[in-house]
């Protein structure tokens, strides 16, 4: 039985897209690669955006993110996407393996809103040699920060055909009397060639990580980048919160941290912070905020909110394997509906359920997401999507009450809701997946 690792959901991303700015950073780079290792003797390059990075590229920085990634940067590194484009954008040239070649964004960066695709997040680079010839590069963003070469790529039909869904997994711990966590632990050491001392050490990062973008982001205050001028609120939030602290009435203080919290994160995403994407940039406030909240009221120990960063990481890491977590395929049920289940089995593990209940209450944070849409109005990653990590927090935390409250069998298996989050995101009209030309972002367009 072969399993996905947890670390291709919990990731090290940089804001505010995963699909558009992470992904398009991380295609640049391979280009790079290419380019050096083929010692190619570059004339020109022109880079074609398309499909949903045409529409919504510019509000999603993948035009930065295509340019600095093949300038050689990191997001491991100091400095940020915008600093080295506007560093090209000004010396109208770009450098790669010390050749130096003319290039001017306006001119050599193409915004294809026409041509038909066979993924909706396609950038092609044509990259022209001194004699002339033409190399075409195109890749696809899948989701997540995730890339594929064009030539490798293979569309998911919306079935489960993979050896390895849920119910398989759910099956064989049960027939084999395995303790869950300890079978995701084995698989991840295993995957990834490291002891169970090198998989907390990671962990630890990563929510050290998802606490600190929590810190930060209720301190800053100000504008968000971007043509909205949208305000900042996590801080102004937080602070109502506390001065009120004896007032509130209309919901609990987990309930309302929770929202201010997945704000927070959300917040600093938009401003193209570096986030841990779970599953994505745009959904990366809701486990971190689930976590949180958790870890305040029942005083969890870390190495407890560690495991459960293991169990949610698994839960995102099958639904991307048998579904999507990209919303310019599914919308956004594909990402704030995959952090929320993922964050609703986390908070049912840390209360204690078993393993049915983690499933369900993942599943119900799902099947109550279907059929949402993704519409970013103005092609930035705020409006709905910073207050959709909020509403999606609470969902989780919901969903995880319901599973663990109810005694009867649960109807619904979680593998049914992947299958229908795929169907849906099938049939939906593609200007309700990311690229600003329906839902919101359309009633929005031109006011």
């Amino acid at each position: 039985m072969k399993l996905p690792s947890i670390f291709s959901i919990l990731k090290l991303g940089i804001g505010p897209s995963s699909s558009h700015t992470l992904g398009s950073l991380k295609i640049a780079q391979e280009v790079r690669h290419y380019i050096i290792d083929n010692n190619m003797k570059i004339k020109n390059i022109n880079i074609y955006l398309m499909g949903s990075f045409a529409h919504t590229g510019k509000g999603h920085l993948t035009d930065k993110a295509a340019v600095a990634g093949l300038c050689g940067f990191s997001i491991k590194e100091d400095g940020s996407i915008t600093e080295m484009y506007e560093e090209v954008e000004n010396r109208k040239k770009i450098t790669i393996d010390k050749r130096t070649i003319d290039f001017n964004p306006e001119e050599n960066i193409i915004w294809d809103r026409e041509k038909e695709v066979k993924h909706p997040n396609t950038i092609n680079y044509e990259i022209i040699t001194e004699d002339d010839s033409k190399n075409f590069l195109t890749y696809y963003s899948v989701g997540g920060g995730d890339i594929k070469r064009a030539k490798n790529f293979k569309r998911k039909s919306g079935k489960n055909s993979s050896d390895c869904t849920f119910s398989d997994i759910v099956d064989f711990i049960t027939e084999n009397d395995i303790n869950f966590l300890e079978f995701l632990k084995s698989n991840e050491m295993k995957l990834n060639s490291i002891n169970e001392k090198k998989l907390y050490d990671r962990l630890s990062n990563i929510w050290s990580i998802m606490q600190n973008n929590i810190e930060s982001g209720l301190k800053k205050e100000g504008k968000l980048p971007g043509k909205l001028g949208l305000e900042r609120r996590a801080k102004q939030m937080y602070e109502s919160f506390l001065e009120n602290l004896r007032n509130w009435r209309l919901l609990s203080r987990q309930i309302t941290l929770a929202n201010i919290y997945a704000i927070s994160v959300a917040e600093e995403n938009a401003s193209g912070e570096k986030i841990i994407t779970a599953p994505t940039c745009g959904s990366c406030g809701i486990l971190p905020s689930a976590l949180k909240v958790m870890k305040e009221k029942y005083h969890i120990s870390k190495e407890k909110v560690l495991d459960a960063l293991i169990i949610s990481g698994f839960i995102g890491a099958i639904i991307k394997k048998n579904g999507s977590i990209s919303g310019a395929e599914v919308g956004c049920q594909g990402e704030v509906g995959v952090a929320a289940s993922m964050a609703a089995a986390a908070v049912c593990f840390l209360l204690n359920g078993n393993l049915k209940q983690i499933e369900g209450a993942a599943e119900i944070a799902l099947e109550h997401h279907l059929g949402l849409t993704c519409d970013p109005i103005g092609g930035l990653v705020q409006i709905p999507c910073i207050e959709r990590n909020g509403v999606g927090v609470i969902t989780s935390l919901n969903a995880a009450n319901l599973s663990l409250m109810r005694k009867t069998e649960q109807k619904i298996s979680l593998d049914y809701a992947i299958d229908a989050m795929m169907e849906i995101g099938n049939d939906m009209n593609k200007k309700y997946k990311e690229t600003s030309l329906g839902g919101l972002a359309g009633q929005f367009a031109g006011k």
